[in-house]
């Protein structure tokens, strides 16, 4: 995925430094999580929760905690290990939203990558998804991430024609979408994760790092507004 990653020109607020900060960031919240905020309880429809790149489900089982006790049913995305767009995830996470949506439309929540590849479910499958949350997520490519080494290593195991269409996931989708932002982020460039505002698209900005957005009472209460809608 380098041609959808760049690396921080010197001088930025990104690089080594901030991304021992997130580490940091990260680990105090798994060994101490912060208290779920007050929150609008939601109708009980499925929310599908993707989880970021080089990350895993387990990353997301606060979140998934907070949402179960929203009153919504949680899935994962059965992620062990997310490599990026590979052409297994695509044709998996494709399937998912099928079983997942027989009944009604659900909801997906995505952390940083996982949120684009939610942008990209959005449009192949709109009218089996009810509402869009990303997470810190870069709609604007190439994104300025210290991990472009990583996303380089692994570009050769991903999808090539999704790659090569990545304007898809800056359009808007037809479907609301909520971005989570920070401008404490110390992973991507928090301006390339604003979406074109309207009355379906809205950006919100919250505090914390990249890492811990799923844990962030903040995101977690901007969620579930979106959700309740």
């Amino acid at each position: 995925m380098s041609d959808a990653a760049t690396l921080p020109p010197k001088g930025s607020q990104l690089g080594l430094h901030s991304v021992g900060r997130e580490a940091v960031a990260f680990w105090a919240c798994v060994l101490k999580p912060p208290p779920f905020p007050d929150a609008p309880q939601g109708d009980g429809h499925t929310v599908l929760v993707i989880p970021g790149f080089l990350a895993a489900d387990w990353t997301t089982g606060r979140l998934r905690s907070f949402l179960r006790g929203a009153g919504y049913r949680t899935e994962t995305a059965h992620i062990a290990f997310n490599a990026g767009p590979t052409s297994r995830m695509l044709a998996k996470l494709d399937d998912t939203v099928i079983r997942l949506s027989q009944d009604r439309p659900i909801s997906i929540v995505g952390q940083s990558l996982g949120g684009i590849l939610a942008r990209s479910l959005a449009v192949r499958h709109g009218a089996r998804i009810r509402h869009v949350v990303t997470l810190g997520s870069p709609i604007r490519f190439p994104a300025t991430t210290p991990l472009q080494p990583f996303a380089a290593m692994l570009k050769p195991f991903q999808d090539t024609a999704w790659l090569a269409d990545l304007d898809h996931v800056s359009r808007a989708p037809q479907v609301p979408v909520t971005a989570v932002y920070s401008h404490d982020d110390g992973v991507v460039d928090w301006r390339q994760c604003l979406q074109d505002e309207s009355d379906i698209h809205r950006n919100v900005r919250i505090d914390g790092a990249h890492a811990t957005m799923g844990s962030n009472p903040q995101a977690q209460a901007a969620i579930a507004v979106a959700l309740a809608k």
